[in-house]
């Protein structure tokens, strides 16, 4: 975690152009920017990396999964989102997270997510509202050292009539649930970045 960056990574794990969870995210996003941060948005559709092979790593990291670390070290916190694919996250999604945990030259494993403040997300058409994807993302960004009070959000029987043109929620009830759920978020990233100052002062 950077505590001087007031910056907060979002990343989908859905491909698809008009992907629910992406616009869960996108909405999600301009509720961070209104209480005053900043974020970036990492659209895994720009990040082509193979599937993680041993073989491929000793030839060489992908760049682009340097990329992605050199944005997550720099960054306060860490929101995710998922489809769920038979009751698992999707296969991009792992497949990021497997070449991201990867030790770089000189740097520490899962180095790139340690302690980070982090968010997980489902969005499905179901009633169950990608649920089981939620809790199996959690196991996953818990292994990869992020603090462990991961908070989540899941939107059930979703659809394109929830959003406006923009990827915001059409829906006041979902609005405020955001709200709030940001608003605590953030408070706690600013709760974690006091106490680390303090231990270094």
């Amino acid at each position: 975690m950077n505590i001087n960056n007031k910056n907060i990574v979002l990343i989908s794990g859905s491909l698809r152009k008009d992907s629910y969870n992406t616009k869960v995210l996108k909405s999600i996003e301009k509720e961070i920017i209104r209480q005053g941060y900043t974020t970036t948005f990492v659209n895994l559709n720009d990040f082509p990396i193979p599937f993680y092979n041993e073989d491929i790593e000793l030839l060489g990291i992908p760049s682009k999964v340097f990329v992605l670390k050199n944005i997550l070290i720099n960054t306060s916190g860490l929101i995710v989102s998922s489809p769920e694919y038979n009751g698992e996250i999707s296969a991009v999604l792992k497949n990021i997270f497997d070449w991201l945990s990867r030790k770089s030259v000189n740097k520490t494993p899962k180095q790139n997510f340690s302690g980070l403040k982090t968010i997980a997300i489902g969005a499905s058409p179901g009633k169950n509202g990608a649920r089981r994807s939620i809790e199996r993302l959690q196991v996953l960004l818990k292994t990869l050292g992020v603090d462990q009070n991961i908070l989540s959000y899941s939107l059930a029987k979703a659809s394109n009539d929830m959003f406006d043109n923009k990827d915001e929620f059409l829906i006041e009830e979902q609005k405020e649930i955001i709200k709030e759920l940001i608003s605590n978020y953030l408070t706690s990233i600013n709760s974690l970045r006091v106490d680390l100052e303090k231990s270094i002062g």
